[in-house]
């Protein structure tokens, strides 16, 4: 149980693959959310960490994009969330932009250890507003365990998160903070948007 009142359906019943399948399909709301950032930053490990309660320590890099599904419960109503994992390789930067088509979000991943992913995250914000109708999102600064090793100071990220009109947040794939809260901030929020527009 989220502290805002979203119910992680799948966890709580413990669902096997094909029942998500059906739940999928008979969900009252689809969210569209794309996780974009350098390579290397974390953004599969995220979602790993959220969809399946998982922590990879090995690096992988993303072909294109990988998808994850994940359930969720919003004042009695079903919401499937849709994540996109976006390659972010330059040599995927033709087709990355037709993966921005439809996303009701934005997730943008910088390493706090890394300074150079932290600035090319504009130019993510960039791609994003550029090639999407939404302008909704979140800026994480991911690996906020390794706190020897970090360069990106907290306030640089709330800085830029406020020029993109994001929220900001801190997160760690593999302890698992604050990953639950980004998703369910994402998801109550487009609730919301919906809820007030009808």
């Amino acid at each position: 149980q989220a502290e805002d009142g979203i119910r992680d359906v799948e966890r709580s019943r413990g669902l096997g693959d094909v029942y998500k399948r059906q739940m999928e399909d008979y969900a009252d709301f689809k969210w569209k959310i794309i996780v974009i950032g350098d390579p290397s930053v974390g953004k599969t490990t995220l979602m790993l960490r959220y969809t399946q309660k998982k922590f990879r320590e090995l690096y992988i890099p993303t072909v294109g994009a990988q998808i994850s599904r994940k359930i969720v419960k919003i004042e009695g109503y079903l919401c499937s969330l849709n994540i996109w994992d976006i390659a972010g390789q330059q040599k995927f930067s033709n087709i990355r932009r037709l993966f921005y088509e439809g996303a009701d979000a934005a997730i943008i991943v910088f390493d706090l250890t890394n300074k150079t992913s932290f600035i090319n995250s504009s130019t993510w914000y960039n791609d994003f507003s550029s090639h999407s109708d939404s302008s909704f999102g979140v800026l994480i600064g991911n690996k906020v365990d390794l706190k020897k090793n970090r360069i990106v100071l907290q306030e640089w990220g709330e800085k830029l998160a406020e020029k993109m009109g994001f929220q900001y947040f801190e997160t760690s794939a593999k302890t698992g903070k604050n990953v639950e809260n980004v998703f369910s901030y994402l998801a109550t929020t487009i609730f919301e948007s919906i809820s007030n527009n009808r």
